[in-house]
């Protein structure tokens, strides 16, 4: 479209505004901030570029075949593709991480599981939620070893990395996956943002890293956890775009949990931490699955002030 109902040339500001309403109409949240974050990255024109030339006509600030890009993508936002995966990015703590087809788009939930993991590696200089008991730190000193286990995109793990680096704390950080599509973006995202510098790898493994590996000072984890019944509950968006394999465990939403509690101690040093994000509901029968030798358990809110983290320290029994 060039030409508003009027017959005047169709501006900037009018084509903003029609998509803005098309992406409404289509039940997308936020559907002005949508239509500007597409507007900026295929055009790639600054938001003060683009404010700008509102009065402009479209036709004089965008080529046709730019234009047709911009079309193609409001309609694909519009039928309910994710923002994330047509832009190829999304937003997670202070960083952008590369996220497509085949992987879990980041959720602003999740921070709080970098932020407990943070404060276990006795980083102090954060604010989180109160708890009803103190997060359990980490009796090592630094290098500290840390696994983000069913890593994704290696958003956990390589945000707090990224937190340590800016500290200039050392770090060995070792990232597993199931997925060969996450495995690939979570290589890509640890070279962009950590660089090229050797403290961190990415194994394709069901769970736990290779055997030769040593233990973990620190182990974090964002697995699974939707139930079979809560996946129908789930937006069309999230249920027909995003990887089942990375949402649910297709039955109670608790399997990897009782993988990780049952195996922990083989791959944990004495008085090392784990950190889990979960489900709102599911901090009791997670603490029914801990063995005996996990001490100082604690529940974290996020930020909705919902259940969200648990943590805790492994301390072998004499």
């Amino acid at each position: 479209m060039t030409r508003t109902q009027e017959g005047d040339a169709l501006t900037l500001s009018d084509y903003l505004k029609e998509k803005t309403d098309l992406l409404a109409r289509n039940n997308v949240t936020d559907a002005e901030t949508e239509a500007w974050i597409v507007l900026e990255t295929v055009s790639g024109m600054s938001r003060s570029m683009i404010r700008f030339s509102m009065s402009k006509a479209l036709a004089d600030c965008f080529s046709d075949d730019l234009i047709h890009q911009l079309d193609d993508v409001f309609s694909r936002r519009s039928e309910g593709e994710p923002l994330a995966y047509i832009v190829g990015h999304a937003p997670f703590y202070d960083l952008e991480f590369s996220v497509g087809e085949g992987v879990l788009i980041p959720r602003f939930d999740t921070e709080i599981l970098v932020e407990t993991a943070l404060t276990a590696l006795r980083v102090d200089d954060l604010a989180i939620p109160s708890t009803d008991a103190p997060i359990p730190r980490v009796y090592t000193e630094a290098p500290f070893t840390i696994f983000d286990l069913c890593t994704g995109t290696g958003i956990i793990g390589i945000t707090v990395a990224h937190e340590l680096q800016k500290r200039h704390i050392p770090y060995k950080l070792v990232m597993t996956d199931i997925s060969e599509k996450a495995v690939e973006f979570a290589k890509k995202n640890a070279e962009e943002i950590l660089g090229t510098n050797g403290a961190w790898s990415v194994e394709l493994a069901d769970l736990w890293p290779s055997a030769d590996t040593p233990p973990a000072d620190l182990i974090v984890s964002n697995p699974p956890y939707i139930t079979k019944d809560e996946m129908e509950e789930l937006s069309i968006e999230v249920r027909d775009h995003e990887p089942h394999l990375a949402l649910t465990d297709g039955g109670d939403g608790l399997s990897f949990y009782k993988r990780i509690f049952e195996e922990i101690g083989s791959h944990i040093k004495d008085g090392g931490v784990f950190a889990v994000e979960h489900g709102c509901s599911q901090f009791d029968p997670i603490l029914e699955l801990m063995p005996d030798d996990l001490i100082d358990i604690t529940c974290v809110k996020d930020y909705g002030d919902n259940d969200r983290v648990t943590c805790g320290r492994w301390e072998k029994s004499t």
